[in-house]
């Protein structure tokens, strides 16, 4: 399977104030169980009752079977199922999540930082950068920034700071489908299909202490000033920047 090449991470913003304290280096994290439950007036997309699912299984291959202390066996099938059953770890709620749009692509070659397709890869590229009208809804503005620069930066200072995080593309599964367990591991970063048109990157710090681990508060991290690699716009300037541009081959000589 071909490696993701991520070019540039867009973050949304309802007020351009937070837009300009993002730009100066100040990153919001809310925790894992906020997006689990935060009620959205508007239906933007950022709420998900199934975030940070740990299981998640089909009612016609499960049965289940509960013991009640002066009731017996109790047995659970796909009669009595109305959708599938998930479950969750608490552990994972107070994660603290840092969550942008990325720019990427898949199944091209880069040679010198610059992507090479033939005229037959065109479309497939195009669909791949386009942005769904939907994400337009998580705010007004938006800021535009190179996914390498960024990335070196927010590692620096999470190092200085000593937190212990992990940053990568979210992945998508289809939940009429799937039956089974997640990795442990990969918990945070894994969303239902019906999201998929959000093309998440994720940042998820982990607690440093038992306190952390208990606090339900959001967190803000300062990785230093990022106006200079930064882009500010309004959300509906983005279809019209991010536009493929190609360059011909250039005719062939003959003598």
């Amino acid at each position: 399977m071909s490696v993701p090449n991520i070019w540039y991470l867009i973050k949304f913003f309802t007020e351009e104030r937070y837009a300009d304290q993002f730009m100066a280096g100040e990153l919001y994290l809310n925790t894992l169980d906020y997006f689990r439950q935060v009620e959205s007036a508007d239906s933007d997309g950022r709420a998900d009752l199934t975030e940070g699912i740990a299981m998640w299984w089909q009612p016609h291959d499960l049965v289940m079977k509960i013991n009640f202390p002066g009731m017996g066996e109790v047995e659970i099938t796909k009669n009595d199922l109305a959708g599938p059953v998930s479950m969750s770890f608490h552990h994972h709620n107070n994660l603290h999540l840092f969550c942008v749009y990325a720019i990427h692509t898949t199944g091209f070659e880069v040679i010198d930082g610059q992507l090479s397709l033939s005229p037959e890869q065109v479309d497939e590229l195009q669909a791949q950068l386009q942005i769904d009208e939907r994400c337009m809804q998580f705010g007004k503005f938006a800021v535009i920034t190179p996914a390498v620069p960024f990335l070196a930066q927010l590692k620096t200072a999470l190092a200085g700071e000593h937190h212990r995080a992990q940053a990568k593309l979210v992945e998508y599964y289809n939940e009429e489908t799937f039956h089974g367990e997640i990795p442990l591991k990969e918990i945070p970063f894994r969303k239902q299909k019906r999201f998929s048109y959000q093309k998440e990157f994720r940042l998820c710090v982990f607690p440093r202490t038992s306190e952390e681990a208990d606090n339900a508060s959001p967190i803000t991290i300062n990785i230093g000033d990022i106006s200079h690699i930064c882009a500010k716009v309004e959300s509906s300037q983005l279809p019209e920047l991010i536009q493929l541009k190609t360059e011909p081959e250039p005719p062939l000589r003959t003598n």
